[in-house]
């Protein structure tokens, strides 16, 4: 809420930027008498009708009225008199002005102006001299007219009175349809970085192409000392300034519409905090008040050093922008307070007050007037919304008025009571008053405010389950490996960082399932966790080899049964188990890499014989299960005779 230097520097730039639904031009009637014609027109505005000579024939080179040496002589008038007629419907006031000199003789002449329904006299004419005439509201008119006519008799054909510059000035209302401004974005700020506030810009005016300053306010979620608004690139004719307080840049011209909608476009929201929350949302205004979103509302803050609270309510309700009604402003919610309080240049007086009971606070003021928002002092309670200060309001001396409390007095921007005039110097010292507007009936609906937000960054990043992975034995577990995440990405962060989190194990056996869990954060915050599934087999012998019996050239045969495993390799022990060797396939086995031994045309030698199996699985680097070792028996055959003798039969 922009604070201007006293009260009529105020109302200047409320004038320059169209405060008001009509603007204050000047048109001008002038003649000159420059050329020796009754329809000359030296001003920015034309007469209704040229000059009409009465009781003689209209000629201006000739007759006892004419034009000469670029002046209106008036010459023997008697009964003759000339008049012109002029559009004044519009003016808000009119002033006339005219030049005269008497060269000879002692007659005057009356200078006339009609008011509807008869001519008044409003100057004579006699010597040497000049007129300044305020025209009446009744001579202000479609056909206002002016007339000069004898003031007197007995004129001799000498005597001369020449008229020059008759002139009237006319203040006029002239229409000022308010700029139409239309703005998108919606967008996400990415954390460190410099980010337009808007995606696209219009500002159209009806009957203007330039305006003076455009205002773009932080109005919601604003941190001091880390927001930033910043005009980049090259506009000649617009300058920038930041306001670190109320969060605003003011965009100053001159300039066209076309031009500011350009600087807008260029205007960057950037945040210092290496974690940036919520929302911003920006305001762009053509005109001076700002303006808070969740209302719909215009604030202002108008310095004024020791003003009342009457006054100070009186001059906000004679306060107009854009047709809009102004009043001492009703703060209705914190986001409300904050942005009239804390998010604002000075220290001002509020719509509240428990003049008429005592201990029953009211809004006064604008559309809220007659709500009751606090009842006692500063142990009382709330029916809605309230912000005073602690231990305020306290009645310290019939103090009747709501008042922003200086930021010295902390919280920032909450209130405290004060008598109506407040105290004469120090934190207690009214500053100056806030008007709202918006809201009264009435109001116009105005387009001169477009918002726009950023929403800080919240959007997770993205990224895959890594493939799950099988092992057959604990030893086989692959350690964390942030690379297993292979397709992280985020909306604004290029590299998202991937990191370990945990594994958690399912308790079980054959197999165990671990949950492995990776978490995926970019330069936010913003995190989500991907997992990778990794199944435990254990490699089990469920039947080790038997012991075997064959008779010599028989084969022998082997096997095991085993769960997870796909390689084997048999071994044998030729001395009761004090060393095993690996079997090979040949002439005396086959399947030694399988779960089948065979043994093949057992010799005696082989005779106790020790025979196992390793296993394993061939995708890891398990160490081998080893079997229990099973026995060979080697028996000879016999052979029984009809005699039934029998005799044992050597191999050879």
């Amino acid at each position: 809420m922009r604070g201007l230097g006293n009260l009529k520097f105020y109302l200047l730039i409320a004038y320059l930027f169209g405060f008001a639904v009509f603007l204050q031009g000047q048109e001008t009637y002038i003649d000159n008498f420059s050329s020796v014609s009754y329809s000359n027109n030296d001003g920015t505005a034309s007469f209704a009708s040229g000059w009409v000579e009465t009781n003689e024939g209209t000629d201006p080179s000739g007759g006892r009225i004419l034009i000469n040496s670029n002046q209106l002589r008036f010459r023997n008038l008697d009964s003759r008199y000339i008049s012109r007629t002029l559009d004044l419907s519009a003016a808000t006031s009119a002033t006339l002005t005219l030049d005269y000199n008497r060269t000879s003789g002692n007659e005057s002449i009356l200078v006339q102006l009609y008011d509807g329904s008869s001519f008044n006299t409003v100057a004579t004419l006699a010597g040497t001299g000049s007129v300044n005439y305020s025209l009446s509201s009744a001579e202000m008119s479609s056909a206002s007219e002016i007339r000069f006519i004898t003031g007197s008799g007995n004129w001799s054909n000498s005597e001369t009175i020449f008229v020059d510059n008759v002139q009237f000035i006319a203040v006029v209302s002239i229409p000022n349809d308010p700029p139409v401004l239309t703005a998108t974005g919606n967008q996400t700020y990415c954390i460190g970085t410099s980010q337009p506030i808007v995606e696209t810009i219009s500002i159209t005016d009806t009957d203007d192409t330039t305006t003076s300053s455009v205002f773009i306010q932080i109005s919601n979620g604003y941190v001091n000392g880390e927001d930033l608004l910043t005009l980049t690139g090259t506009h000649p004719n617009i300058t920038s300034s930041w306001d670190p307080v109320q969060g605003e840049l003011s965009l100053t011209g001159p300039a066209l519409y076309t031009e500011f909608e350009t600087a807008v476009a260029a205007v960057e929201f950037s945040s210092s905090s290496l974690l940036p929350s919520g929302i911003r949302q920006f305001s762009i205004t053509v005109g001076e008040a700002n303006y808070l979103p969740p209302t719909g509302h215009y604030y202002e803050y108008v310095p004024s050093l020791g003003i009342t609270w009457t006054a100070a309510r009186d001059a906000a309700a004679l306060s107009t922008y854009y047709g809009l009604q102004g009043y001492l402003a009703t703060l209705t919610s914190q986001v409300e307070a904050d942005f009239s309080g804390s998010q604002a240049t000075g220290v001002g007086w509020i719509g509240g007050s428990d003049a008429a009971t005592e201990g029953v606070w009211l809004w006064v003021t604008g559309p809220e007037a007659g709500t009751n928002f606090w009842n006692g002092t500063g142990g009382g309670s709330t029916p809605n919304f309230a912000f005073w200060n602690t231990n305020e309001p306290n009645q310290s001396g019939d103090e009747d008025y709501a008042h922003i409390t200086h930021p010295n007095v902390n919280p920032n921007g909450s209130w405290n009571d004060l008598t109506n005039t407040g105290a004469a110097s120090g934190n207690y010292q009214p500053q100056g008053y806030v008007v709202e507007y918006g809201g009264m009936p009435g109001d116009p609906v105005l387009n001169i405010t477009a918002t726009t937000t950023l929403n800080m960054d919240t959007e997770d990043p993205t990224a895959s389950n890594p493939g799950a992975v099988t092992v057959y034995c604990s030893s086989d577990i692959p350690t964390p490996n942030s690379n297993v995440v292979i397709d992280e990405a985020d909306n604004c962060t290029a590299n998202p960082t991937v990191a370990f989190v945990s594994d958690v194990s399912d308790g079980g056996s054959n197999p165990e399932i671990i949950t492995r869990t990776y978490s995926v954060t970019d330069d936010a915050g913003n995190s989500i966790n991907v997992t990778q599934t990794i199944t435990v087999f254990d490699i089990v012998i469920d039947t080790p080899p038997a012991a075997q019996t064959v008779l010599v050239n028989d084969n022998g045969v082997f096997t095991v049964s085993t769960s997870n495993a796909d390689s084997y390799q048999w071994q044998v022990s030729t001395n009761g188990g004090g060393l095993f060797t690996d079997i090979s396939d040949g002439l005396e086995y086959s399947g030694s890499s399988t779960n089948t031994l065979n043994v093949l045309s057992v010799e005696i030698d082989k005779n106790g014989y020790l025979y196992r199996v390793l296993v394993s699985n061939s995708s890891g680097s398990c160490p081998a299960i080893t079997s229990s070792a099973a026995l060979l028996s080697v028996r000879i055959g016999s052979v029984i005779t009809n005699r039934r003798i029998t005799y044992r039969v050597n191999k050879s």
